[in-house]
């Protein structure tokens, strides 16, 4: 099966991640994957992995050229099916592929992304798209922000991350928390800041890796400085190898207040780091049952990083790394980039 995977958007997000990921992975099942996105580090990234990657501008809305340009890339690749992201990939590869009778996918991250607005039905009547999301949260919000969603074939797949071959034997010293989120206001990261500089004040030792770029990213770092633990926090910007990153920590916060699931969640526990986040949102759907402990609840702000984060800095350290080892098994079991690749496969293979 060829499946073309092509995305629009201008900033990397969860999706980009999980594009890359998934290609990967169905490349393993003996299938052949191909993205196409806007010049950047996207596409740079797949290419230098081995996926057939392809810029485009993409241009307006129906955008003749690029319909043009389309149909001559799925014909040329003999493309079975079209996995688009945001309305713009639809209303440009999706017209595309309906020309031509390629079966169209839609993958939906967030609640938000779509409204229930005349353009969002007619390019659903047009494209006919098949439809997927990260997790069950999600497609019941969709389903209710656009009814006409109801009419179509919607499936909740996980994401996927990769295990780590290696299970965790070890915590750092000083242990160190990590942080993977975009730098923008609905991410929450003011309130893992304010809880670490509660903690510097009782006395516990500890570090911080905050990854990432974003709106607020100036903000934060002088949050920091005022809340005096701009010593204990690396600010590493954008990186392209988040795993590196995560190898380096022992504990992943997600600090957002209602997140889809949260890829980056996922990679954090397919690494054994213990995780910390809000009860809201689609993470509950894929939480290790015995941590139910270190979801707080969505109100208590600050304070409820504070007491999470000080009950794994106060735990001993051969039951940390037991705590990580269970999270990453958990992981291995629960939503391991192949098993969610081969969900996929099975519901494609449903109409292509």
């Amino acid at each position: 099966m060829n499946i073309a995977f092509v995305n629009s958007t201008r900033k990397w997000g969860g999706v980009k991640t999980w594009s890359i990921d998934m290609s990967e992975s169905l490349i393993r099942y003996g299938h052949q994957a191909f993205i196409v996105g806007r010049p950047g580090a996207f596409v740079e990234k797949a290419a230098k992995l081995g996926i057939p990657a392809q810029a485009h501008a993409f241009g307006f809305d129906f955008n003749p050229l690029s319909i043009a340009y389309f149909l001559r890339y799925l014909s040329k690749n003999r493309i079975d099916v079209l996995i688009c992201n945001i309305s713009k990939d639809l209303r440009t590869a999706g017209v595309a592929a309906k020309i031509l009778g390629i079966p169209i996918v839609q993958h939906l991250g967030a609640p938000q992304d779509v409204t229930n607005r005349f353009k969002t039905r007619i390019t659903q009547r047009i494209t006919g798209a098949h439809l997927v999301t990260c997790s069950e949260y999600v497609r019941q919000r969709l389903l209710d922000n656009v009814p006409l969603y109801k009419e179509y074939d919607f499936k909740a797949i996980f994401p996927g991350a990769k295990p780590n071959p290696v299970p965790p034997s070890t915590c750092h010293n000083p242990r160190t928390i990590i942080a993977t989120s975009q730098l923008n206001p609905d991410k929450g990261h003011a309130h893992l800041l304010q809880a670490m500089a509660s903690l510097k004040k009782r006395g516990y030792d500890f570090r911080c890796i905050i990854v990432g770029t974003g709106k607020i990213e100036a903000q934060l770092q002088q949050m920091g400085r005022d809340l005096g633990i701009d010593d204990l926090i690396e600010w590493t910007g954008f990186v392209t190898d988040v795993q590196a990153q995560l190898l380096r920590a022992d504990i992943f916060v997600l600090p957002t207040f209602c997140e889809p699931l949260g890829i980056s969640l996922e990679e954090a526990m397919a690494n054994g780091l213990v995780p910390i986040a809000r009860r809201a949102g689609g993470p509950r759907e894929i939480w290790p049952p015995d941590l139910d402990h270190l979801l707080i609840l969505p109100h208590s702000h600050e304070q409820g990083f504070e007491t999470a984060l000080a009950t794994l800095l106060d735990t001993p350290e051969d039951k940390l790394i037991a705590m990580k080892q269970y999270v990453h098994t958990h992981a291995s079991q629960t939503f391991s980039l192949d098993i969610q690749a081969e969900k996929l496969l099975n519901w494609l293979k449903r109409f292509v």
